[in-house]
């Protein structure tokens, strides 16, 4: 009686766990294969190139759904015949991103959050006076950490083409030593509009 019994238990077991497989849909198909293969991503920053503002490429891993990793690369070519201030000309930004409200075929896309650090070069330009009491436009390097957050929103399309709109702010470290009578600022932007390809 007991041998009949376990069997019966067994068999219930097994006919319940291979229904749960086969409850699966074809979403959640696509997303498990999706994600068990895709996990790279490669973009470029489309509006500092167009503007002229740096070449800003982009590589994020997808840890898993809800989550993932990546570094940013900044190198301006800006040209600075204005005379602007706080030129950045390079920075390496390594983030953690967490995806949120992700019911789509596969993950680690739509809004997100992200905490990043930022090492960045930046040309700060102020005129100064001479002893004659004429001035002179004078232009310092300096580098500078910031640890910021920023927000933003990811669609990812079947085929892997993707297009990343984010913004964010971080507060600098203080590295860098301000000039005479100069201050330089506290806090830091990092945003853009990226298109790109996961594989």
């Amino acid at each position: 009686m007991k041998k009949i019994i376990l069997t019966a238990i067994a068999l219930c077991t097994l006919s319940i766990a291979m229904g749960q497989q086969e409850e699966l849909t074809d979403s959640q198909e696509r997303m498990e294969n999706f994600n068990s293969v895709k996990k790279h991503e490669v973009s470029l920053d489309v509006v500092a190139a167009i503007g002229g503002l740096g070449i800003n490429p982009r590589y994020e891993y997808v840890l898993g759904r809800y989550s993932g990793v990546g570094v940013d690369l900044n190198i301006g070519i800006f040209d600075n015949d204005d005379n602007f201030e706080y030129i950045e000309t390079f920075s390496l930004t390594p983030y953690y991103r967490q995806y949120f409200f992700s019911k789509e075929d596969y993950g680690a896309k739509g809004f997100y959050g992200e905490g990043f650090v930022k090492v960045f070069t930046f040309d700060d330009g102020y005129y100064e006076n001479d002893f004659f009491g004429s001035g002179s436009y004078r232009t310092e390097s300096y580098t500078e950490a910031a640890i910021g957050v920023g927000i933003g929103w990811k669609w990812v399309s079947d085929s892997g083409f993707l297009i990343d709109i984010g913004f964010g702010v971080g507060r600098n470290l203080g590295i860098a030593s301000d000039p005479q009578d100069y201050e330089l600022p506290s806090v830091t932007g990092r945003g853009g509009v990226n298109f790109g390809w996961r594989f």
